[in-house]
């Protein structure tokens, strides 16, 4: 076998080897000695682009039939449930031209987990049995999606290509595209494209293990010999993407949400082969500037844009679409001739300028840093991502291919701006109340195609720079040279620096992870934040508007490795900044900065306010499940009351008023802060120190306390939540009577058993929704667990029967576990537990949850994996049946219906919330 050296990060310490099987397949070996569980991935170079004509969606149902059973494991769901039974995870995709398998899984079961799932592949079973069943989850999923703006836009876009082009194909699949035909029965037809591309030498295979690569070797070679070869010839990316008289129009497209964006698309060709320059993302930057005279700030300036980003639309092997998309203000929806006559003038500057080599080389820096101090992932996000990268790189840049860029020839990028003409472009614009005449196929979306005048074409062809107009100038916050902290530095629990009335600063130098990087939370306690409803509208308004504002200032930091966010959170706003350590303090201070001198525009603040006001409106078209939980929140969550009770205080609310609220927002406040990451104690003190000068003006306050509401003694009751979808969806949330460790670990382990069954049972087997599952849901830190349906046929008296039968089944059946079956279980549930961070952003997020739960020995999962561990099977069985007793203090949240049941209690919103508040 040929040995190629794969590039790898010096950061990287897993071992690969890359070989192929005697039946074609690639595979490609990693050890990673420290992985505490182990993944592999699948990815087959078969996806909706191959479906038959006559049989659109084909693939998608492939891709869920292969799950339900294979010659050795012939039991539906068996894999799901030996992979969770185990600590792992399992999931596929189904993309264009890719379809992809994962799963992750305890290293000691990783060889038959590989044996199960080589199996899957080498010898499904197709099962007549399943055949209906799994036509049924695809109409549902397709059901779930009809009023999915995305989905809905698509087919707009899949109708307005060359018909003879797979892009236009249906990709979803529904009843229709998956029935029987008088041709050929659908198992027939799965058979043939089952025959016909899951060849090995169309796919891929990535182990990631603890396991030495001679063993991993021989586990390939051993189970996944046995996938079938042959030859799979394709040519049908021969035909283009668009027609001639499919560029140069415009569509207009009536959304399901109320929504104002301007989208312009360019045609290039497949950009694959370009790869090593990474040119066409080099652009995108360019266009997505939002410094001082970018595209973004004039058009923004001139009161027509709120958003724009630059470089997404759709791409195969041989065509990508470059977009430019602006969300519009209302001003903007009668000036888009004006918008787009501004991005040619954008490009006509591009055009005619010298390449920007600093600007490349800026954006070269931060690459190859990312590369040479690459975070560890998951082995399960290293197997799939890999899985991909063998499709598109060869072998020795399948790990530094996303990461190659190297300096271009001009007259290559002369050739990709050569592509951005008035004639390769088409226009989308997308808007309530458009003038639309036909509806797309599926999904039904309102549109109409308009030719753009050629008058106007020939404008944008002649279109000249504008002064207003200019490249991005040097990044003032892009350093030169990085140092990274001794390993001796890490500490191993963050300790609290410094505290006084105003300012409590927790600090954590960590150099596990080999990374310049770090991360800084500031929680900001502000009493003025949370007084009312009205507080807490107006609290949610001045962050939209503060980050419209810091936004366009700050943008350099965000293409200088650094980030931040800003959002409101419990009793008041959390900032958190991100990335290279070197000015990270310098950011944050920036930001406080104008925080502290944020002004009040009012032609912002009533576009904000429209826009925020839309946004809360069409909270009530989200997915019914969607919904439920929003509304277990609000019932919960004092500081987190329903939408429509937001929405009523920001109708009414005044510039003036807001104006005022602004004033009085920061005082008094508190910070609790907390620094992790590349960082030496006396950065931290400097942080503090500046902090503390931040702070020396203003009135301090103690931190405030959540405040929580109870349902216990509530008993069982029942809510019926108007929802604007056809869809019926129940939400069934079992809380518990309190936080201790052993409470959270009996309420994480039965979501871990009764999870992969549930989806099993009313899913693969009943068939009763697509959106199926079990979920630990903690409120207020009080663990607590929540069955959740939505299904197109079965109304809520249906599924919740269908839950309750279910619960009674599985309560027999975990009676009649033996010990080491409740062993085995318990310990998959446990390495779940004790997974080590994986990068520092995964221990940064844990850490800091901690400080919020006040688990200030960072001991908690500790403590529940103790509580687990003695954890026995008599107590446990007893736990199920308290959440089955009649008085249990539980909340069914439905979209219709009223079973009947003596022990359930039938209620509004209004009067549960006013039970809470009087029981809090």
């Amino acid at each position: 076998m040929k040995k190629t050296e794969i590039k790898q990060s010096p950061n990287d310490k897993k071992q690969y080897k890359h070989l192929v099987l005697s039946n074609g397949l690639a595979v490609l070996l990693v050890h990673q000695p420290d992985a505490e569980k182990s993944a592999a991935a699948l990815c087959v170079r078969a996806g909706h682009f191959d479906d038959p004509p006559e049989r659109q969606g084909l693939a998608h149902f492939t891709e869920h039939m292969l799950f339900l059973g294979s010659q050795k494991y012939p039991i539906a769901g068996s894999f799901q449930n030996f992979v969770s039974h185990h600590g792992g995870n399992n999931n596929a995709w189904t993309g264009t031209e890719h379809s992809t398998y994962f799963f992750d899984i305890d290293t000691d079961y990783f060889a038959d987990g590989l044996q199960h799932f080589a199996d899957m592949f080498s010898a499904p079973l197709f099962a007549e049995n399943y055949i209906e069943k799994e036509r049924q989850a695809i109409e549902a999923e397709f059901t779930l999606k009809l009023k999915d703006d995305g989905r809905r836009i698509y087919q707009v876009h899949k109708e307005t290509v060359n018909p003879a082009h797979p892009f236009a194909k249906f990709s979803v699949g529904n009843l229709q595209t998956l029935a029987d035909s008088p041709q050929q029965s659908l198992r027939d037809s799965l058979l043939g494209f089952y025959q016909q591309y899951y060849l090995a030498n169309q796919m891929t295979l990535v182990l990631v293990a603890p396991d030495t690569l001679q063993a991993q070797q021989s586990w390939a070679e051993q189970w996944f010999a046995a996938l079938p070869h042959g030859d799979c010839p394709r040519d049908w990316l021969e035909q283009p993407l668009y027609l001639p008289e499919q560029l140069g129009i415009e569509l207009l497209i009536e959304p399901h949400k109320e929504m104002h964006k301007l989208v312009l698309t360019f045609a290039l060709p497949g950009i694959q082969r370009w790869y090593p320059y990474k040119l066409v993302s080099f652009i995108a930057h360019l266009l997505g500037d939002e410094g001082p005279g970018s595209l973004y700030a004039v058009l923004k300036s001139a009161g027509w844009i709120n958003q724009l980003s630059a470089g997404g639309g759709i791409d195969g092997s041989n065509f990508k679409d470059f977009s430019i998309s602006c969300e519009l203000t209302q001003a903007g929806m009668a000036a888009t001739e004006q918008i787009i006559s501004m991005v040619f003038q954008y490009l006509a500057m591009l055009q005619q300028a010298p390449f920007p080599a600093q600007l490349y080389r800026e954006r070269q820096q931060l690459l190859h840093w990312s590369f040479c101090y690459q975070e560890p992932s998951t082995t399960e996000q290293t197997a799939t991502e890999l899985a991909v990268n063998m499709h598109h790189y060869p072998v020795e840049d399948i790990v530094f291919g996303d990461y190659r860029m190297e300096t271009p020839p001009e007259s290559l990028y002369r050739e990709i701006l050569s592509y951005f003409q008035p004639d390769t472009m088409r226009l989308m614009l997308i808007a309530p109340g458009l003038n639309c005449t036909q509806k797309a196929r599926w999904y039904h979306t309102p549109y109409q195609v308009k030719a753009i005048p050629a008058s106007f074409l020939q404008s944008l062809l002649q279109a000249t720079p504008s002064k207003q107009l200019q490249l991005p100038e040097a990044n003032p916050y892009l350093v030169h040279e990085l140092a990274l902290l001794p390993a001796s530095a890490t500490r191993e629990k963050p300790e609290c620096l410094y505290q006084d009335q105003s300012l409590t600063l927790w600090f954590k130098p960590d150099a596990d992870f080999h990374t310049p990087k770090g991360h800084i939370y500031l929680q900001l306690s502000l009493p003025h934040s949370i007084q009312s409803c009205w507080h807490l509208a107006a609290t949610r308004l001045w962050v939209e508007l503060l980050n419209d504002e810091v936004q366009q200032a700050f943008y350099p930091a965000s293409t200088a490795g650094l980030g931040y966010s800003l959002h409101v959170q419990k009793q008041g706003i959390s900032l958190h900044s991100y990335g290279l350590s070197n000015n990270q303090i310098q950011l944050l201070l920036d930001v406080l900065q104008h925080i502290c001198h944020f002004k009040i525009i009012p032609g912002r603040f009533a576009e904000l306010k429209q826009q925020l006001m839309r946004h809360w409106r069409d909270s009530h078209k989200n997915k019914p499940v969607a919904s439920l939980f929003s509304q277990l929140s609000a019932l919960l969550h004092p500081l987190n009351p329903a939408i429509d009770m937001l929405l009523v205080e920001l109708e009414a609310m005044q510039l003036d008023d807001f104006a005022n609220f602004n004033q009085q927002l920061l005082q008094p406040l508190h910070i609790e802060a907390f620094m992790v990451g590349n960082w030496q104690p006396h950065e931290a003190m400097e942080l503090q120190q500046r902090l503390s000068g931040w702070l020396a003006d203003k009135a301090s306050c103690l931190p405030l306390s959540v405040p929580e509401r109870s349902t216990r003694g509530l008993g069982p009751v029942w809510l019926t939540i108007d929802v604007d979808h056809h869809d019926h969806a129940l939400v069934i949330y079992l809380p518990a009577q309190d936080k201790s460790p052993q409470h959270i670990a009996r309420f994480m382990f039965a979501n871990h058993l009764l999870a992969p069954r549930y989806f099993q049972q009313l899913r693969t087997e009943q068939q009763l929704g697509y959106l199926v599952g079990t979920g630990y849901v903690p409120v207020n830190t009080l663990p607590g667990l929540a069955f959740y349906i939505q299904s197109p046929t079965a109304d809520c008296v249906q599924l919740y029967h269908a839950t309750i039968d279910f619960y009674r089944a599985l309560l027999l059946e975990l009676e009649s576990l033996n010990q080491q079956e409740f062993e085995e279980l318990k310990q998959g549930l446990m390495s779940q537990l004790q997974d080590k961070d994986t990068s520092l952003s995964s221990r940064a997020k844990r850490l800091w949850l901690a400080i919020g739960q006040d688990d200030l020995q960072f001991s908690l999962t500790q403590q529940i994996t103790e509580a687990l561990i003695a954890l026995t099977k008599q107590e446990f069985v007893h736990f199920f049946h308290q959440l089955l007793s009649p008085d249990y203090d539980a909340i069914f949240l439905a979209t219709d219906g009223v079973p009947r049941h003596s022990h359930l209690k039938f209620t509004t919103s209004a009067e549960l919330l006013s039970q809470l508040d009087d029981a809090s």
